[in-house]
């Protein structure tokens, strides 16, 4: 992998990368400030994607509510109640999180809560992600990428979760990673094992339902792979970032 490659690789992704500004910094003031209305002592915090650096631009966001005593159903409600209020926008209750609807520039946000009695959702594990520039670059070029290719909805977790499998024991930079996800996907990866990667990573108790879809997904992905790997030109030839991005997402 050519040294050039790579920094072009690095200064794609990292330029697609999520940033908190002044926008994302507001409206978690103000959330904050609503939720600690309604939870007295619950502070709130940044999760998902952005927790981990490995969001890119136009990424849902995530926000976790810790309490100390757990949130109930009528608190639910009333938070729902007044962030709609607050915010002049949609809020909706969810199974497990209180959703913002997108709007004025900003994206959905859902708002989880790490200690809760009709289901908890704790701050996520940032450890395999910390300081690993490689795993948040090639994170970030899988979602980049499966979001050009029009390819079935795969959520971020799911491919962050094969990056970390597919980058063991580490340390790989992130062209070399995502050349190592993407040829895994096309050539070797099979349903059961998908399914096993993402059981390990997430869930305890799987839907039965998600392993009907994952032939389906696993193919799309598979096929897109192939595309990758035949699209000119190749990360060999590579002259500049934007010649990533025409790669990376035509």
């Amino acid at each position: 992998m050519s040294a050039d490659a790579s920094g072009y690789f690095e200064d794609y992704v990292n330029r697609q990368a999520a940033t908190i500004g002044p926008a994302e910094r507001a409206l978690m003031g103000t959330i904050t400030g609503v939720v600690q209305e309604v939870i007295p002592g619950a502070g709130v915090h940044w999760a998902g994607s952005l927790r981990k650096g490995t969001g890119v631009r136009g990424s849902d966001l995530d926000m976790c509510v810790a309490s100390n005593t757990p949130v109930d159903v009528a608190s639910r409600k009333k938070l729902r109640t007044a962030l709609a209020a607050t915010l002049g926008r949609d809020v909706r209750i969810q199974p497990h999180v209180v959703r913002v609807v997108a709007g004025e520039g900003i994206a959905k946000l859902d708002l989880a809560f790490a200690n809760a009695a009709f289901g908890s959702r704790p701050l996520p594990n940032v450890d395999p992600f910390h300081n690993q520039r490689g795993r948040q670059g090639a994170a970030r070029a899988m979602k980049l990428w499966t979001r050009a290719g029009n390819l079935p909805r795969i959520s971020g977790w799911a491919l962050e979760a094969i990056v970390v499998h597919l980058d063991q024991p580490g340390g790989r930079g992130g062209l070399e990673l995502f050349r190592r996800v993407a040829a895994w996907l096309e050539t070797t990866a099979k349903p059961a094992d998908i399914e096993g990667v993402l059981r390990a990573a997430n869930f305890a108790q799987w839907p039965v339902t998600w392993s009907a879809g994952v032939p389906g997904r696993l193919e799309a992905l598979r096929n897109a792979a192939r595309a990758l790997r035949m699209r000119s030109p190749a990360p060999e030839a590579w002259r500049s970032p934007d010649e990533v991005g025409r790669w990376l997402c035509p």
